[in-house]
């Protein structure tokens, strides 16, 4: 019972810190640096061009979270726009990590699939890691509008274009900043209205969630 009692109790102490630093993080989010690069990824899908998205780890899943995302949101936009995860195809990433380099396995994917008028946003933690340095370095030999999310200022945001901070490089609060990014760019392709869900009728008396929500 006594062991019950004080993993509780610790448990309960780490979550009100967690909520603590998070609220926190959001309140020192600059909310300039984070406008900047939504503004580029609204544009980049509003002109019918892609966005292509990269990170590792917890960001690579968050990755393909937001593009999943912006995709479902931009559908009525003209010029079939749409995102685009780099870390969702496995066989293509370990493909590439095999025959060539770890470091590689976003560079060369966009060497195939990026180009002028595109953007490339990369999810880091660290900012250091070397396959988005690459990433960063040639998405700009591309023409691409280079943007980064991270939880430290480093390589990545020196060849970025626009670059947000978050998350003071705390993996947990960085990652859940990242995804918040991305419903930033949802809401904001909404009109600025809350997704909020809705159950629909199908005309059955059964109701169901509307395609594309979560």
């Amino acid at each position: 019972m006594k062991l019950t009692e004080d993993l509780t109790a610790a448990a309960g102490a780490v979550v009100k810190e967690y909520v603590d630093d998070l609220t926190q993080a959001l309140a020192d989010l600059d909310a300039a640096a984070a406008t900047g690069v939504l503004e580029a990824v609204i544009s980049t899908l509003r002109t019918g061009h892609r966005v292509l998205i990269a990170g590792n780890g917890g960001s690579s899943t968050a990755a393909v979270h937001i593009a999943a995302d912006l995709t479902a949101a931009s559908d009525m936009l003209e010029g079939a726009p749409h995102a685009v995860a780099l870390t969702e195809n496995v066989a293509r990433l370990t493909a590439i990590a095999n025959d060539h380099s770890f470091d590689e396995v976003f560079s060369r994917q966009l060497a195939a699939r990026g180009g002028p008028g595109d953007a490339l946003l990369l999810l880091s933690v660290s900012g250091q890691s070397p396959n988005l340095v690459r990433a960063a370095e040639t998405g700009r030999g591309l023409g691409m509008t280079v943007l980064a999310a991270l939880g430290n200022a480093g390589a990545v945001a020196d060849l970025a274009d626009r670059t947000v901070l978050f998350g003071q490089a705390d993996y947990g609060l960085t990652e859940d900043l990242h995804v918040a990014l991305g419903h930033m760019a949802v809401r904001i392709l909404a009109g600025g209205e809350a997704c909020r869900y809705q159950p629909v009728s199908d005309g059955s008396g059964q109701t169901h969630q509307p395609r594309g929500s979560g």
